[in-house]
């Protein structure tokens, strides 16, 4: 894996990045444990935002650390087999995973497996996946996370906005940015103001990404999606849920040379009802 400057690993696709710092609204997610119905996360990656979430609940004494054979707890998913490897080999007693790929595979098969009983979902993290998907695929994504949760099931998202200063060259320009943000203002009445999304690759070409050469660049996606929290509120909305807050602020686990106006990430926290 390649660990970046300032923090925070480039996932095995090379198209993502686990932070340096877990969600921080992974607090949320895990108070919302039932006792009953596993937590999801969604895009687990290394398995960061599973290890600070399976350490809450540790230290609340929720659940204890004295059987690999507990009920499943979390169910992490990604789209990646060495992800999910990756967090197999932490061994955290009670955190089983699943293959996902949103949103045609998710939620995965295995919440509606008989044999583990577990067929909601009390809590879904999905932390920096939803900026990979075109708005419809993000809709059908936060409709297919609404029907899986319990009543009263708690949704955390964070994803970029299109305010962040997203690999910036060494004069410190940032060539996205510098297509982001009026691409977003120019469609403002839209639905979804960047729905087109921009390829990376194209824009980023002949740049050093974090010191990374054009191997890094070749890996980026060619379809890069962010978004404000207005436009994700409305569609969390639509999706039948009550949202608590919806705010662009600093994700403390960005490497420091993407930070720009303090609204870089955007952070969501709902309720199904």
């Amino acid at each position: 894996m390649i660990e970046l400057d300032g923090g925070g690993k480039m996932t095995l696709n090379g198209t993502g990045l686990e932070m340096s710092e877990p969600s921080p609204l992974v607090k949320f997610w895990a108070q919302s444990f039932d006792g009953i119905h596993p937590l999801v996360d969604v895009g687990c990656a290394y398995g960061r935002n599973v290890q600070a979430a399976h350490n809450l609940l540790l230290k609340d004494k929720i659940i204890d650390n004295s059987s690999n054979n507990d009920p499943t707890i979390i169910l992490a998913c990604d789209c990646n087999e060495g992800h999910l490897a990756a967090v197999d080999n932490l061994q955290l007693p009670g955190v089983r995973t699943a293959f996902a790929r949103l949103p045609e595979n998710f939620p995965p098969q295995i919440l509606f497996d008989s044999t583990n009983n577990i067929n909601e979902a009390s809590g879904i993290l999905m932390s920096e996946v939803l900026h990979f998907l075109s708005g419809e695929a993000i809709e059908q994504t936060l409709v297919a996370a609404r029907d899986v949760l319990v009543s009263g099931g708690v949704l955390v998202i964070t994803a970029c906005s299109p305010f962040m200063n997203f690999a910036p060259d060494e004069s410190g320009v940032c060539p996205v940015n510098s297509v982001l943000q009026p691409l977003y203002e120019s469609n403002i009445d839209r639905k979804w103001p960047a729905g087109n999304g921009i390829n990376l690759q194209t824009l980023l070409s002949g740049r050093s990404l974090d010191g990374r050469g054009d191997n890094a660049i070749k890996r980026m996606p060619t379809f890069f999606h962010p978004f404000s929290a207005r436009d994700l509120r409305r569609a969390v909305e639509e999706a039948g849920f009550r949202v608590i807050s919806a705010k662009e602020r600093w994700h403390p686990g960005y490497p420091p040379q993407y930070k720009n106006d303090g609204r870089e990430n955007t952070q969501l926290l709902a309720v199904k009802e």
